[in-house]
Protein backbone atom coordinates (compact mmCIF):
# COMPACT_ATOMS: atom_id res chain seq x y z
CA UNK A 1 0.00 0.00 0.00
CA UNK A 2 2.90 2.38 0.77
CA UNK A 3 4.37 1.85 -2.70
CA UNK A 4 1.01 2.58 -4.35
CA UNK A 5 0.70 5.82 -2.42
CA UNK A 6 4.20 6.98 -3.34
CA UNK A 7 4.58 5.79 -6.95
CA UNK A 8 2.43 6.98 -9.85
CA UNK A 9 3.88 4.23 -12.06
CA UNK A 10 2.95 1.53 -9.58
CA UNK A 11 -0.51 3.04 -9.13
CA UNK A 12 -1.20 3.21 -12.88
CA UNK A 13 -0.07 -0.40 -13.30
CA UNK A 14 -2.10 -1.49 -10.27
CA UNK A 15 -5.22 0.25 -11.54
CA UNK A 16 -4.82 -1.44 -14.92
CA UNK A 17 -4.37 -4.78 -13.21
CA UNK A 18 -7.41 -4.18 -11.03
CA UNK A 19 -9.66 -3.18 -13.92
CA UNK A 20 -8.34 -5.95 -16.15
CA UNK A 21 -8.74 -8.62 -13.48
CA UNK A 22 -12.25 -7.42 -12.74
CA UNK A 23 -13.12 -7.56 -16.45
CA UNK A 24 -11.62 -11.04 -16.80
CA UNK A 25 -13.37 -12.30 -13.66
CA UNK A 26 -16.65 -10.76 -14.80
CA UNK A 27 -16.26 -12.31 -18.27
CA UNK A 28 -15.48 -15.70 -16.74
CA UNK A 29 -18.41 -15.39 -14.36
CA UNK A 30 -20.84 -14.38 -17.13
CA UNK A 31 -19.57 -17.22 -19.31
CA UNK A 32 -19.91 -19.65 -16.44
CA UNK A 33 -23.43 -18.55 -15.54
CA UNK A 34 -24.61 -18.58 -19.16
CA UNK A 35 -23.00 -21.97 -19.74
CA UNK A 36 -24.32 -23.28 -16.43
CA UNK A 37 -27.83 -22.10 -17.28
CA UNK A 38 -27.57 -23.80 -20.68
CA UNK A 39 -26.28 -27.00 -19.09
CA UNK A 40 -29.05 -26.79 -16.51
CA UNK A 41 -31.73 -26.44 -19.18
CA UNK A 42 -30.19 -29.31 -21.18
CA UNK A 43 -30.14 -31.52 -18.07
CA UNK A 44 -33.74 -30.59 -17.26
CA UNK A 45 -34.88 -31.31 -20.80
CA UNK A 46 -33.03 -34.63 -20.76
CA UNK A 47 -34.53 -35.61 -17.41
CA UNK A 48 -38.00 -34.61 -18.53
CA UNK A 49 -37.65 -37.02 -21.45
CA UNK A 50 -36.33 -39.74 -19.13
CA UNK A 51 -39.19 -39.11 -16.69
CA UNK A 52 -41.74 -39.23 -19.55
CA UNK A 53 -40.33 -42.58 -20.64
CA UNK A 54 -40.33 -44.02 -17.13
CA UNK A 55 -43.85 -42.77 -16.49
CA UNK A 56 -44.98 -44.37 -19.76
CA UNK A 57 -43.38 -47.70 -18.80
CA UNK A 58 -44.89 -47.56 -15.31
CA UNK A 59 -48.37 -46.83 -16.67
CA UNK A 60 -48.03 -49.58 -19.29
CA UNK A 61 -46.95 -52.11 -16.68
CA UNK A 62 -49.79 -51.19 -14.33
CA UNK A 63 -52.29 -51.26 -17.21
CA UNK A 64 -51.09 -54.76 -18.11
CA UNK A 65 -51.58 -55.96 -14.52
CA UNK A 66 -55.06 -54.42 -14.41
CA UNK A 67 -55.89 -56.19 -17.69
CA UNK A 68 -54.58 -59.49 -16.31
CA UNK A 69 -56.62 -59.20 -13.11
CA UNK A 70 -59.73 -58.19 -15.07
CA UNK A 71 -59.37 -61.08 -17.52
CA UNK A 72 -58.81 -63.60 -14.73
CA UNK A 73 -61.95 -62.38 -12.98
CA UNK A 74 -63.90 -62.79 -16.20
CA UNK A 75 -62.93 -66.44 -16.89
CA UNK A 76 -65.99 -68.74 -16.87
CA UNK A 77 -64.09 -71.60 -15.18
CA UNK A 78 -63.01 -69.29 -12.32
CA UNK A 79 -66.51 -67.86 -11.88
CA UNK A 80 -68.04 -71.40 -11.79
CA UNK A 81 -65.42 -72.65 -9.34
CA UNK A 82 -65.87 -69.63 -7.06
CA UNK A 83 -69.68 -69.94 -7.18
CA UNK A 84 -69.40 -73.65 -6.39
CA UNK A 85 -67.04 -73.07 -3.45
CA UNK A 86 -69.31 -70.43 -1.88
CA UNK A 87 -72.29 -72.75 -2.17
CA UNK A 88 -70.62 -75.51 -0.12
CA UNK A 89 -70.59 -75.73 3.65
CA UNK A 90 -67.28 -74.55 5.05
CA UNK A 91 -64.86 -77.34 6.03
CA UNK A 92 -66.99 -80.07 4.50
CA UNK A 93 -65.57 -82.68 2.12
CA UNK A 94 -67.47 -80.99 -0.72
CA UNK A 95 -65.94 -77.63 0.30
CA UNK A 96 -62.41 -79.06 0.25
CA UNK A 97 -62.97 -80.55 -3.19
CA UNK A 98 -64.40 -77.27 -4.50
CA UNK A 99 -61.45 -75.35 -2.92
CA UNK A 100 -58.90 -77.54 -4.70
CA UNK A 101 -60.80 -77.17 -7.96
CA UNK A 102 -60.75 -73.37 -7.56
CA UNK A 103 -57.03 -73.39 -6.81
CA UNK A 104 -56.34 -75.49 -9.91
CA UNK A 105 -58.48 -73.26 -12.11
CA UNK A 106 -56.73 -70.14 -10.77
CA UNK A 107 -53.32 -71.71 -11.33
CA UNK A 108 -54.15 -72.78 -14.86
CA UNK A 109 -55.80 -69.48 -15.71
CA UNK A 110 -52.79 -67.41 -14.66
CA UNK A 111 -49.61 -69.30 -15.36
CA UNK A 112 -50.75 -71.27 -18.35
CA UNK A 113 -52.91 -68.63 -19.99
CA UNK A 114 -50.70 -65.58 -19.46
CA UNK A 115 -47.22 -67.04 -18.96
CA UNK A 116 -45.19 -67.20 -15.78
CA UNK A 117 -43.45 -63.85 -16.39
CA UNK A 118 -46.70 -61.87 -16.31
CA UNK A 119 -48.30 -63.87 -13.54
CA UNK A 120 -45.27 -63.43 -11.30
CA UNK A 121 -45.91 -59.65 -11.17
CA UNK A 122 -49.08 -60.27 -9.13
CA UNK A 123 -47.75 -61.08 -5.68
CA UNK A 124 -51.09 -62.26 -4.29
CA UNK A 125 -54.60 -62.86 -5.65
CA UNK A 126 -57.51 -62.71 -3.20
CA UNK A 127 -61.17 -63.61 -3.66
CA UNK A 128 -63.51 -61.75 -1.25
CA UNK A 129 -67.17 -62.39 -0.54
CA UNK A 130 -69.71 -59.76 -1.48
CA UNK A 131 -71.11 -59.79 2.03
CA UNK A 132 -68.57 -58.80 4.73
CA UNK A 133 -65.54 -58.79 2.45
CA UNK A 134 -64.25 -62.12 3.80
CA UNK A 135 -61.22 -63.61 2.03
CA UNK A 136 -62.58 -67.03 0.99
CA UNK A 137 -59.58 -67.82 -1.24
CA UNK A 138 -56.01 -66.44 -1.50
CA UNK A 139 -52.80 -67.49 -3.16
CA UNK A 140 -51.42 -66.84 0.35
CA UNK A 141 -53.66 -69.17 2.45
CA UNK A 142 -52.62 -67.41 5.68
CA UNK A 143 -54.92 -64.51 4.71
CA UNK A 144 -57.99 -66.69 4.17
CA UNK A 145 -60.77 -65.99 6.60
CA UNK A 146 -59.72 -62.34 7.12
CA UNK A 147 -62.23 -59.55 6.53
CA UNK A 148 -61.40 -56.60 4.27
CA UNK A 149 -64.73 -54.84 4.57
CA UNK A 150 -63.14 -51.42 5.19
CA UNK A 151 -60.43 -51.66 2.52
CA UNK A 152 -60.92 -49.34 -0.44
CA UNK A 153 -60.10 -51.98 -3.01
CA UNK A 154 -63.03 -54.06 -1.67
CA UNK A 155 -65.63 -51.28 -1.47
CA UNK A 156 -64.65 -49.77 -4.84
CA UNK A 157 -63.98 -53.15 -6.48
CA UNK A 158 -67.63 -54.20 -6.04
CA UNK A 159 -68.64 -51.33 -8.33
CA UNK A 160 -66.05 -51.82 -11.07
CA UNK A 161 -62.38 -52.30 -11.82
CA UNK A 162 -60.43 -50.10 -9.38
CA UNK A 163 -56.74 -49.40 -8.80
CA UNK A 164 -56.05 -48.35 -5.21
CA UNK A 165 -53.15 -45.91 -4.93
CA UNK A 166 -50.07 -47.04 -3.07
CA UNK A 167 -50.91 -47.44 0.62
CA UNK A 168 -49.29 -48.97 3.73
CA UNK A 169 -49.94 -52.71 3.87
CA UNK A 170 -52.01 -54.05 6.74
CA UNK A 171 -49.35 -56.34 8.21
CA UNK A 172 -45.94 -54.79 7.51
CA UNK A 173 -47.03 -51.24 6.60
CA UNK A 174 -44.89 -51.63 3.50
CA UNK A 175 -46.07 -49.82 0.36
CA UNK A 176 -48.74 -51.81 -1.48
CA UNK A 177 -50.48 -51.36 -4.84
CA UNK A 178 -53.73 -53.28 -5.37
CA UNK A 179 -56.12 -53.70 -8.31
CA UNK A 180 -59.65 -55.02 -7.74
CA UNK A 181 -62.57 -55.94 -9.99
CA UNK A 182 -66.06 -57.46 -9.49
CA UNK A 183 -66.30 -61.27 -9.39
CA UNK A 184 -69.59 -62.43 -10.94
CA UNK A 185 -71.36 -65.78 -10.89
CA UNK A 186 -72.05 -67.62 -14.15
CA UNK A 187 -75.55 -66.10 -14.02
CA UNK A 188 -74.18 -62.59 -13.64
CA UNK A 189 -74.81 -62.13 -9.90
CA UNK A 190 -72.16 -60.40 -7.81
CA UNK A 191 -70.24 -63.04 -5.85
CA UNK A 192 -67.63 -60.63 -4.47
CA UNK A 193 -64.36 -59.05 -5.49
CA UNK A 194 -61.14 -60.33 -7.04
CA UNK A 195 -58.19 -58.33 -5.69
CA UNK A 196 -54.55 -58.65 -6.74
CA UNK A 197 -51.47 -57.04 -5.21
CA UNK A 198 -49.06 -55.80 -7.89
CA UNK A 199 -45.34 -56.35 -7.40
CA UNK A 200 -43.93 -52.85 -6.67
CA UNK A 201 -40.37 -54.05 -7.18
CA UNK A 202 -41.10 -54.01 -10.92
CA UNK A 203 -41.91 -50.27 -10.66
CA UNK A 204 -38.72 -49.75 -8.70
CA UNK A 205 -36.77 -51.66 -11.36
CA UNK A 206 -38.29 -49.56 -14.14
CA UNK A 207 -37.46 -46.32 -12.33
CA UNK A 208 -33.95 -47.43 -11.29
CA UNK A 209 -32.71 -48.13 -14.80
CA UNK A 210 -29.71 -45.84 -15.28
CA UNK A 211 -30.25 -45.13 -18.95
CA UNK A 212 -29.41 -41.41 -19.44
CA UNK A 213 -28.67 -40.83 -15.72
CA UNK A 214 -24.87 -41.08 -15.80
CA UNK A 215 -22.80 -42.03 -12.75
CA UNK A 216 -24.31 -39.55 -10.26
CA UNK A 217 -27.91 -39.56 -11.50
CA UNK A 218 -30.74 -41.43 -9.83
CA UNK A 219 -34.49 -41.85 -10.16
CA UNK A 220 -36.81 -43.01 -7.40
CA UNK A 221 -40.43 -43.17 -6.29
CA UNK A 222 -41.80 -41.59 -3.10
CA UNK A 223 -45.19 -42.41 -1.60
CA UNK A 224 -47.57 -39.93 0.05
CA UNK A 225 -45.85 -40.56 3.41
CA UNK A 226 -42.45 -39.37 2.13
CA UNK A 227 -41.09 -42.94 2.01
CA UNK A 228 -39.03 -44.58 -0.70
CA UNK A 229 -40.85 -47.23 -2.78
CA UNK A 230 -37.82 -49.45 -2.61
CA UNK A 231 -36.95 -52.52 -0.59
CA UNK A 232 -33.42 -51.15 -0.33
CA UNK A 233 -34.51 -47.90 1.34
CA UNK A 234 -37.83 -48.91 2.96
CA UNK A 235 -37.68 -48.49 6.72
CA UNK A 236 -34.19 -46.96 6.45
CA UNK A 237 -33.27 -45.64 9.89
CA UNK A 238 -31.36 -42.79 8.23
CA UNK A 239 -34.72 -41.16 7.39
CA UNK A 240 -36.97 -41.67 10.44
CA UNK A 241 -39.15 -38.73 9.36
CA UNK A 242 -39.13 -39.65 5.70
CA UNK A 243 -37.23 -37.99 2.88
CA UNK A 244 -37.74 -34.33 2.06
CA UNK A 245 -36.57 -31.91 -0.60
CA UNK A 246 -38.01 -29.08 -2.64
CA UNK A 247 -38.71 -31.46 -5.53
CA UNK A 248 -40.30 -34.14 -3.31
CA UNK A 249 -42.54 -31.68 -1.48
CA UNK A 250 -43.67 -30.03 -4.73
CA UNK A 251 -44.46 -33.39 -6.35
CA UNK A 252 -46.42 -34.59 -3.30
CA UNK A 253 -48.54 -31.43 -3.64
CA UNK A 254 -49.46 -32.55 -7.16
CA UNK A 255 -47.03 -30.22 -8.95
CA UNK A 256 -44.86 -31.11 -11.95
CA UNK A 257 -41.65 -29.25 -12.62
CA UNK A 258 -37.85 -29.17 -12.67
CA UNK A 259 -35.02 -27.04 -11.33
CA UNK A 260 -31.90 -26.70 -9.21
CA UNK A 261 -32.36 -27.58 -5.52
CA UNK A 262 -30.90 -29.67 -2.68
CA UNK A 263 -32.00 -33.32 -2.60
CA UNK A 264 -32.98 -35.43 0.42
CA UNK A 265 -29.29 -35.68 1.42
CA UNK A 266 -28.87 -31.88 1.10
CA UNK A 267 -26.72 -32.30 -2.02
CA UNK A 268 -27.29 -29.74 -4.82
CA UNK A 269 -28.96 -31.49 -7.77
CA UNK A 270 -30.73 -30.68 -11.01
CA UNK A 271 -33.94 -32.64 -10.96
CA UNK A 272 -37.29 -33.30 -12.55
CA UNK A 273 -40.27 -34.08 -10.32
CA UNK A 274 -43.81 -35.09 -11.15
CA UNK A 275 -46.88 -36.56 -9.49
CA UNK A 276 -48.39 -39.88 -10.69
CA UNK A 277 -52.03 -39.37 -9.65
CA UNK A 278 -53.21 -42.89 -10.56
CA UNK A 279 -50.59 -44.49 -8.31
CA UNK A 280 -50.31 -41.81 -5.59
CA UNK A 281 -46.55 -41.67 -6.11
CA UNK A 282 -43.98 -38.98 -6.82
CA UNK A 283 -41.47 -39.75 -9.59
CA UNK A 284 -38.14 -37.96 -8.98
CA UNK A 285 -35.25 -37.91 -11.47
CA UNK A 286 -32.06 -36.13 -10.36
CA UNK A 287 -28.37 -35.68 -11.14
CA UNK A 288 -25.78 -33.98 -8.97
CA UNK A 289 -25.32 -30.34 -9.96
CA UNK A 290 -21.53 -30.67 -9.79
CA UNK A 291 -21.64 -33.36 -12.49
CA UNK A 292 -24.23 -31.62 -14.67
CA UNK A 293 -22.44 -28.27 -14.52
CA UNK A 294 -18.88 -29.65 -14.88
CA UNK A 295 -18.55 -28.45 -18.53
CA UNK A 296 -19.54 -24.92 -17.45
CA UNK A 297 -16.92 -25.04 -14.66
CA UNK A 298 -14.22 -26.10 -17.09
CA UNK A 299 -15.16 -23.39 -19.61
CA UNK A 300 -15.26 -20.66 -16.95
CA UNK A 301 -11.91 -21.80 -15.50
CA UNK A 302 -10.28 -21.86 -18.91
CA UNK A 303 -11.44 -18.33 -19.73
CA UNK A 304 -10.27 -17.10 -16.32
CA UNK A 305 -6.80 -18.68 -16.73
CA UNK A 306 -6.25 -17.37 -20.27
CA UNK A 307 -7.54 -13.92 -19.29
CA UNK A 308 -5.23 -13.65 -16.26
CA UNK A 309 -2.25 -14.73 -18.34
CA UNK A 310 -3.04 -12.01 -20.89
CA UNK A 311 -3.40 -9.44 -18.10
CA UNK A 312 0.04 -10.37 -16.77
CA UNK A 313 1.69 -9.85 -20.16
CA UNK A 314 -0.09 -6.54 -20.76
CA UNK A 315 0.87 -5.29 -17.28
CA UNK A 316 4.56 -5.26 -18.24
CA UNK A 317 3.81 -3.05 -21.24
CA UNK A 318 1.61 -0.77 -19.15
CA UNK A 319 4.40 -0.30 -16.60
CA UNK A 320 6.88 0.77 -19.33
CA UNK A 321 4.35 3.24 -20.72
CA UNK A 322 3.68 4.57 -17.22
CA UNK A 323 7.40 5.28 -16.75
CA UNK A 324 7.45 7.59 -19.80
CA UNK A 325 4.21 9.30 -18.81
CA UNK A 326 5.33 9.83 -15.23
CA UNK A 327 8.68 11.49 -16.03
CA UNK A 328 7.38 15.07 -16.68
CA UNK A 329 4.85 14.65 -13.89
CA UNK A 330 7.65 13.76 -11.49
CA UNK A 331 9.43 16.94 -12.52
CA UNK A 332 6.34 18.95 -11.63
CA UNK A 333 6.13 17.01 -8.36
CA UNK A 334 9.70 17.96 -7.48
CA UNK A 335 8.80 21.62 -8.05
CA UNK A 336 5.73 21.32 -5.83
CA UNK A 337 7.86 19.91 -3.00
CA UNK A 338 10.10 22.97 -3.11
CA UNK A 339 7.08 25.28 -3.19
CA UNK A 340 5.55 23.35 -0.28
CA UNK A 341 8.75 24.04 1.64
CA UNK A 342 7.98 27.76 1.23
CA UNK A 343 9.90 28.70 -1.92
CA UNK A 344 7.23 30.31 -4.13
CA UNK A 345 9.85 31.45 -6.63
CA UNK A 346 10.09 27.98 -8.20
CA UNK A 347 8.62 27.12 -11.63
CA UNK A 348 8.00 23.70 -13.20
CA UNK A 349 10.06 22.70 -16.30
CA UNK A 350 8.02 22.27 -19.51
CA UNK A 351 9.49 19.02 -20.94
CA UNK A 352 6.83 18.12 -23.54
CA UNK A 353 4.18 19.80 -25.68
CA UNK A 354 1.40 17.34 -24.77
CA UNK A 355 -1.00 17.31 -21.84
CA UNK A 356 1.82 16.99 -19.29
CA UNK A 357 3.53 20.04 -20.78
CA UNK A 358 0.26 21.94 -20.58
CA UNK A 359 0.04 20.81 -16.97
CA UNK A 360 3.46 22.35 -16.22
CA UNK A 361 2.50 25.66 -17.91
CA UNK A 362 -0.79 25.88 -16.01
CA UNK A 363 1.02 24.94 -12.82
CA UNK A 364 3.36 27.89 -13.22
CA UNK A 365 0.39 30.23 -13.82
CA UNK A 366 -1.25 28.81 -10.73
CA UNK A 367 1.83 29.55 -8.61
CA UNK A 368 1.77 33.19 -9.68
CA UNK A 369 -1.90 33.46 -8.78
CA UNK A 370 -1.25 31.61 -5.54
CA UNK A 371 1.19 34.29 -4.42
CA UNK A 372 -1.47 36.95 -4.96
CA UNK A 373 -4.19 34.83 -3.36
CA UNK A 374 -2.15 34.17 -0.23
CA UNK A 375 -1.72 37.90 0.31
CA UNK A 376 -5.46 38.49 -0.13
CA UNK A 377 -6.25 35.52 2.10
CA UNK A 378 -4.15 36.82 4.95
CA UNK A 379 -6.08 40.12 4.85
CA UNK A 380 -9.45 38.36 4.68
CA UNK A 381 -8.52 36.05 7.54
CA UNK A 382 -7.78 39.03 9.73
CA UNK A 383 -11.23 40.44 8.89
CA UNK A 384 -12.90 37.10 9.63
CA UNK A 385 -11.16 36.86 12.99
CA UNK A 386 -12.42 40.33 13.86
CA UNK A 387 -16.00 39.51 12.77
CA UNK A 388 -16.04 36.26 14.71
CA UNK A 389 -14.90 38.04 17.87
CA UNK A 390 -17.70 40.58 17.38
CA UNK A 391 -20.27 37.77 17.23
CA UNK A 392 -18.95 35.33 19.86
CA UNK A 393 -16.89 35.57 23.03
CA UNK A 394 -13.18 35.14 22.39
CA UNK A 395 -12.88 31.80 24.29
CA UNK A 396 -15.90 30.41 22.41
CA UNK A 397 -14.57 31.58 19.04
CA UNK A 398 -11.24 29.92 19.80
CA UNK A 399 -12.99 26.62 20.60
CA UNK A 400 -14.96 26.77 17.35
CA UNK A 401 -11.78 27.34 15.38
CA UNK A 402 -10.30 24.24 16.98
CA UNK A 403 -13.12 22.11 15.59
CA UNK A 404 -15.63 21.75 18.42
CA UNK A 405 -19.01 21.01 16.81
CA UNK A 406 -21.20 21.35 19.90
CA UNK A 407 -20.41 23.94 22.57
CA UNK A 408 -22.52 23.80 25.71
CA UNK A 409 -21.31 24.66 29.23
CA UNK A 410 -22.92 24.77 32.64
CA UNK A 411 -22.20 27.66 35.02
CA UNK A 412 -23.09 27.35 38.68
CA UNK A 413 -23.32 31.08 39.45
CA UNK A 414 -23.80 33.95 37.00
CA UNK A 415 -25.79 37.17 37.03
CA UNK A 416 -28.08 38.16 34.14
CA UNK A 417 -29.43 41.62 33.33
CA UNK A 418 -32.48 42.36 31.15
CA UNK A 419 -33.12 46.00 30.21
CA UNK A 420 -35.98 47.51 28.23
CA UNK A 421 -36.53 51.08 27.06
CA UNK A 422 -40.03 51.69 28.40
CA UNK A 423 -41.51 54.33 26.14
CA UNK A 424 -39.35 53.86 23.07
CA UNK A 425 -42.18 52.33 21.00
CA UNK A 426 -44.48 55.43 21.09
CA UNK A 427 -41.46 57.57 20.28
CA UNK A 428 -40.54 55.34 17.31
CA UNK A 429 -43.93 55.98 15.66
CA UNK A 430 -42.89 59.61 15.13
CA UNK A 431 -39.48 58.84 13.59
CA UNK A 432 -38.29 57.62 10.22
CA UNK A 433 -36.58 54.23 9.96
CA UNK A 434 -33.13 55.81 9.67
CA UNK A 435 -33.72 58.10 12.66
CA UNK A 436 -35.12 55.23 14.74
CA UNK A 437 -32.17 52.94 14.06
CA UNK A 438 -29.72 55.78 14.60
CA UNK A 439 -31.08 56.64 18.08
CA UNK A 440 -31.27 52.99 19.12
CA UNK A 441 -27.73 52.44 17.85
CA UNK A 442 -26.52 55.45 19.85
CA UNK A 443 -27.94 54.00 23.07
CA UNK A 444 -26.84 50.42 22.50
CA UNK A 445 -23.37 51.42 21.33
CA UNK A 446 -22.88 53.12 24.67
CA UNK A 447 -24.19 49.99 26.43
CA UNK A 448 -21.72 47.88 24.42
CA UNK A 449 -18.86 50.18 25.44
CA UNK A 450 -19.81 49.85 29.09
CA UNK A 451 -20.16 46.07 28.77
CA UNK A 452 -16.71 45.75 27.20
CA UNK A 453 -15.21 48.12 29.75
CA UNK A 454 -16.48 46.02 32.68
CA UNK A 455 -15.65 42.64 31.06
CA UNK A 456 -19.28 41.58 30.66
CA UNK A 457 -20.75 39.38 27.93
CA UNK A 458 -23.45 40.92 25.80
CA UNK A 459 -25.90 38.12 24.96
CA UNK A 460 -28.31 39.76 22.51
CA UNK A 461 -30.64 42.66 21.73
CA UNK A 462 -34.28 42.16 20.78
CA UNK A 463 -35.90 45.36 19.51
CA UNK A 464 -35.35 47.89 22.29
CA UNK A 465 -34.42 45.20 24.86
CA UNK A 466 -30.83 44.53 25.91
CA UNK A 467 -29.44 41.40 27.63
CA UNK A 468 -26.03 41.07 29.25
CA UNK A 469 -24.44 38.57 31.63
CA UNK A 470 -21.49 38.34 33.99
CA UNK A 471 -19.58 35.17 34.89
CA UNK A 472 -19.84 33.70 31.37
CA UNK A 473 -18.05 32.34 29.46
CA UNK A 474 -15.28 32.93 32.02
CA UNK A 475 -16.48 32.54 35.63
CA UNK A 476 -15.82 35.44 38.00
CA UNK A 477 -16.59 36.00 41.69
CA UNK A 478 -17.83 39.59 41.34
CA UNK A 479 -20.48 38.79 38.71
CA UNK A 480 -23.31 40.38 40.71
CA UNK A 481 -21.32 43.54 41.57
CA UNK A 482 -20.30 44.30 37.98
CA UNK A 483 -23.86 43.76 36.73
CA UNK A 484 -25.16 46.15 39.39
CA UNK A 485 -22.58 48.73 38.31
CA UNK A 486 -23.64 48.15 34.70
CA UNK A 487 -27.30 48.72 35.57
CA UNK A 488 -26.55 52.03 37.32
CA UNK A 489 -24.37 53.13 34.39
CA UNK A 490 -27.17 52.27 31.95
CA UNK A 491 -29.53 54.54 33.88
CA UNK A 492 -27.00 57.36 33.55
CA UNK A 493 -26.68 56.69 29.79
CA UNK A 494 -30.44 57.15 29.39
CA UNK A 495 -30.39 60.39 31.40
CA UNK A 496 -27.59 61.76 29.19
CA UNK A 497 -29.48 60.69 26.06
CA UNK A 498 -32.63 62.49 27.24
CA UNK A 499 -30.64 65.69 27.85
CA UNK A 500 -29.01 65.56 24.40
CA UNK A 501 -32.21 64.84 22.51
CA UNK A 502 -34.73 66.55 24.80
CA UNK A 503 -36.59 63.25 25.22
CA UNK A 504 -38.18 61.45 28.17
CA UNK A 505 -37.03 57.83 27.72
CA UNK A 506 -36.72 55.64 30.79
CA UNK A 507 -35.39 52.16 31.51
CA UNK A 508 -36.85 49.12 33.25
CA UNK A 509 -34.12 46.71 34.38
CA UNK A 510 -34.35 43.22 35.93
CA UNK A 511 -31.44 41.29 37.49
CA UNK A 512 -31.15 37.72 38.82
CA UNK A 513 -28.30 35.40 39.83
CA UNK A 514 -28.13 31.62 39.54
CA UNK A 515 -27.01 28.65 37.44
CA UNK A 516 -27.35 28.68 33.64
CA UNK A 517 -26.41 26.65 30.58
CA UNK A 518 -24.61 28.54 27.81
CA UNK A 519 -23.77 27.43 24.31
CA UNK A 520 -23.60 28.17 20.60
CA UNK A 521 -26.60 27.43 18.38
CA UNK A 522 -26.91 27.63 14.61
CA UNK A 523 -24.73 26.44 11.73
CA UNK A 524 -24.73 29.42 9.35
CA UNK A 525 -25.35 32.27 11.78
CA UNK A 526 -23.77 31.52 15.13
CA UNK A 527 -25.50 32.77 18.26
CA UNK A 528 -24.10 32.52 21.78
CA UNK A 529 -27.06 32.22 24.14
CA UNK A 530 -27.90 31.15 27.70
CA UNK A 531 -30.80 29.13 29.11
CA UNK A 532 -32.14 28.16 32.49
CA UNK A 533 -34.59 29.14 35.19
CA UNK A 534 -32.27 31.92 36.32
CA UNK A 535 -32.59 33.53 32.86
CA UNK A 536 -36.38 33.31 32.91
CA UNK A 537 -36.49 34.84 36.39
CA UNK A 538 -34.26 37.75 35.32
CA UNK A 539 -36.63 38.38 32.41
CA UNK A 540 -39.60 38.41 34.82
CA UNK A 541 -37.75 40.90 37.05
CA UNK A 542 -37.59 43.28 34.10
CA UNK A 543 -41.08 42.73 32.67
CA UNK A 544 -42.75 43.08 36.09
CA UNK A 545 -40.42 45.76 37.41
CA UNK A 546 -40.91 49.50 37.87
CA UNK A 547 -40.43 52.21 35.28
CA UNK A 548 -37.05 53.82 35.90
CA UNK A 549 -36.22 51.10 38.45
CA UNK A 550 -33.73 48.25 38.78
CA UNK A 551 -35.51 45.23 40.27
CA UNK A 552 -33.41 42.35 41.61
CA UNK A 553 -34.15 38.99 43.20
CA UNK A 554 -33.25 37.89 46.71
CA UNK A 555 -30.51 35.65 45.22
CA UNK A 556 -28.77 38.74 43.76
CA UNK A 557 -29.50 40.82 46.85
CA UNK A 558 -27.41 38.43 48.96
CA UNK A 559 -24.38 39.28 46.80
CA UNK A 560 -24.93 43.08 46.83
CA UNK A 561 -26.46 44.02 50.20
CA UNK A 562 -23.11 45.18 51.66
CA UNK A 563 -22.15 47.43 48.75
CA UNK A 564 -25.40 48.94 47.41
CA UNK A 565 -28.52 50.67 48.66
CA UNK A 566 -31.94 48.99 48.11
CA UNK A 567 -35.59 49.52 48.81
CA UNK A 568 -37.49 46.40 49.81
CA UNK A 569 -40.52 45.70 47.56
CA UNK A 570 -41.55 42.75 49.70
CA UNK A 571 -43.37 39.73 48.31
CA UNK A 572 -44.84 40.38 44.88
CA UNK A 573 -46.57 38.04 42.42
CA UNK A 574 -44.33 37.00 39.54
CA UNK A 575 -45.91 35.38 36.50
CA UNK A 576 -45.05 31.68 36.36
CA UNK A 577 -43.08 31.87 39.66
CA UNK A 578 -45.63 32.76 42.34
CA UNK A 579 -44.70 35.09 45.21
CA UNK A 580 -41.09 36.30 45.25
CA UNK A 581 -39.19 38.67 47.53
CA UNK A 582 -37.68 41.44 45.37
CA UNK A 583 -35.67 44.64 45.88
CA UNK A 584 -35.12 47.89 43.99
CA UNK A 585 -31.46 48.86 43.49
CA UNK A 586 -31.11 52.55 44.38
CA UNK A 587 -27.37 53.18 44.21
CA UNK A 588 -23.93 52.57 45.71
CA UNK A 589 -23.22 52.83 49.43
CA UNK A 590 -20.95 55.75 50.24
CA UNK A 591 -18.53 53.58 52.19
CA UNK A 592 -18.28 51.20 49.28
CA UNK A 593 -17.56 54.10 46.94
CA UNK A 594 -14.99 55.64 49.30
Amino acid sequence: MGLLQKSLKARMTAYFLLVSVLVVVALAAVTYFLSAETQKQVAIAQFEVIADHKEFEINRFVSEQIAIATKIAGLDELRKAADSLLSKEFDSAQYQAAYLELAEVLFLSTFLDYGSASASDLTEILLLTNIGGRVFFSTDPSHEGEYRLSDQYFTKGRQGTYLQKVYPGAETASPTLTVSTPLLSPTGELLGVLAAHIRLSVLVEIVSRRTGLGDSGEAYLIDAHNRFISAEHFGDESYPRGVHSLGIEAALKGENGAGLYNNYNNVPVIGSYRWLPNLGLALITEIQAATALAPANRLGGMILSVGLLAVGVLSIGIYLIAVRIARPILAVTDTTLKIAAGDLNQSAPVMTQDETGLLAKNFNIMIERLKSTLDDLAAEQEKSEHLLLNILPAPIAERLKHGEDTIADSFAEVTILFADIVNFTPMSAQLSAAELVGLLNEIFSEFDRLSEQRGLEKIKTIGDAYMVGAGIPIPRDDHAQVIAEMALDMMEVIECFNRRHDSDLSMRIGINSGPVVAGVIGTKKFVYDIWGDAVNTASRMESQGLKGGIQITEATHRHLRDQFVFSDRGMIGIKGKGKMHTYILKGRKKEAIS
